[in-house]
């Protein structure tokens, strides 16, 4: 899947806000009954590009164009820690087990303090799992677990580290010029998509 381009050099760092799929209802009483329909959030991005070149801006201009608009999914790398701002996160999705697959992308690069989970119990690194730096999908890092995890188990993370956010342009109708008028003055907007 393709990568966001990671060479822009942003003057601002971009914003990425977890957003949960809750269902809300009221009832009579006032109270609310709410549902859960996702264990793991998804991640829209927001960033000001105030600070970019044309050539930066050119290239951002391109890959929005190879995606065609708002149809093709990719990825996108938080810059932060890049920064050097610690960045910790926890209930990552990885993926749901299908009994033949043993080594999983981490939804993230540079990780570290890995605590890998299935179905919600912790598993113990070196007697359930090793962490291989990078050769993920973006270049991710990956989990190998010693035994493939069974058909329909929930596979999660925490880590401190790149979160990798599957994403999408927000905006699928935008002319060049108003691309490069909001992308520089009210930021470009990525919408996080479900799964890794």
């Amino acid at each position: 899947m393709a990568i966001f381009p990671e060479e822009i050099s942003m003057r601002y760092p971009f914003i990425i806000e977890p957003q949960w799929d809750t269902l809300t209802k009221e009832k009579d009483s006032g109270n609310e009954q709410r549902r859960q329909k996702s264990l793991y959030p998804r991640f829209n991005v927001r960033g000001l590009l105030s600070g970019i070149d044309s050539a930066d801006m050119q290239t951002i201009w391109d890959f929005y164009m190879a995606r065609k608009g708002a149809f093709e999914s990719f990825y996108f790398f938080d810059p932060v820690p890049d920064l050097g701002i610690v960045t910790s996160y926890q209930n990552l999705l990885i993926g749901t087990g299908d009994g033949s697959t043993g080594i999983w992308d981490l939804p993230g690069k540079s990780t570290s303090s890995q605590i890998i989970y299935i179905d919600g119990v912790t598993q113990t690194i070196t007697t359930d799992y090793t962490i291989l730096t990078s050769g993920g999908d973006g270049n991710a890092d990956r989990v190998s677990f010693v035994s493939d995890p069974a058909l329909g188990e929930s596979l999660s993370c925490n880590f401190t580290g790149r979160l990798r956010v599957k994403c999408r342009f927000e905006k699928d109708k935008l002319p060049r010029e108003l691309f490069s008028y909001l992308a520089f003055n009210f930021g470009i907007e990525l919408k996080g998509l479900a799964g890794n």
